[in-house]
C-alpha cells in the first residue's frame, strides 16, 4: 500500500493556518494485545474545521500495518469530522518484525526475552475538497497474547 497524501505535518511545534485545521490528530493507546479491539478516535485538527457546503472534510481512511481498518465519509451537513475506528493487532504483524534493536535486550530475535511485541504504525488520511489529502501516523506497541514472565521490551524510535 502506498499513501498519497500530499500533505505530511513536519513541525509540530510551529503549525501553519492550513495544517492548524487539516492534520489528523490520532487519539489510541500507546499499546495493545494482539487480538483485542481497541479504539482509535481521529480528530481533524488542532482548530475545528470547517464544514460547509463550499468547504469540507469529505472523509477519513484509517491505516493499521499499512492495512486499510476503514473509511468514513462526511457531508458539509456533519457538522464535525471527527469519528472512531474499532482495531486490533495481530500476532502475523509481531512476527513481520523477527529482528529488532530493544533498547532493554539489545539487538536480537523478538521473543527471545520472553516478551514478544512490535511497534506499529497507525495512520490517518483525511480529505479535505478543497485542500487534498492530509497524512500523519503514529507508532502503537502490540504485545502478544501469548506473552511469557519477563521484562517488556523498550523498542527503539524506529517503526
Amino acid at each position: 500500500m502506498t499513501l498519497n497524501a500530499n500533505q505530511r505535518i513536519k513541525d509540530y511545534g510551529n503549525l501553519n493556518d492550513s495544517e492548524k485545521t487539516h492534520a489528523p490528530v490520532i487519539v489510541a493507546p500507546d499499546e495493545a494485545v494482539a487480538g483485542e479491539p481497541f479504539e482509535v478516535k481521529v480528530i481533524i485538527g488542532n482548530v475545528p474545521h470547517v464544514m460547509d457546503e463550499e468547504h469540507y472534510i469529505s472523509q477519513i481512511e484509517l491505516y493499521l500495518d499499512e492495512n486499510s481498518v476503514g473509511k468514513v465519509e462526511f457531508k458539509p451537513t456533519d457538522g464535525v469530522a471527527e469519528t472512531v475506528f474499532e482495531v486490533a493487532g495481530t500476532e502475523d504483524m509481531i512476527a513481520a518484525r523477527e529482528i529488532r534493536n530493544c533498547t532493554v535486550h539489545g539487538f536480537g530475535l523478538c521473543g527471545a526475552c520472553g516478551t514478544r511485541s512490535a511497534i506499529v504504525k497507525i495512520t490517518a488520511v483525511v480529505t479535505c475538497n478543497v485542500h487534498g489529502t492530509w497524512e500523519d501516523s503514529r507508532g502503537i506497541e502490540i504485545i502478544s497474547a501469548l506473552v511469557k514472565s519477563g521484562k517488556k521490551c523498550n523498542w527503539g524510535p524506529q517503526l
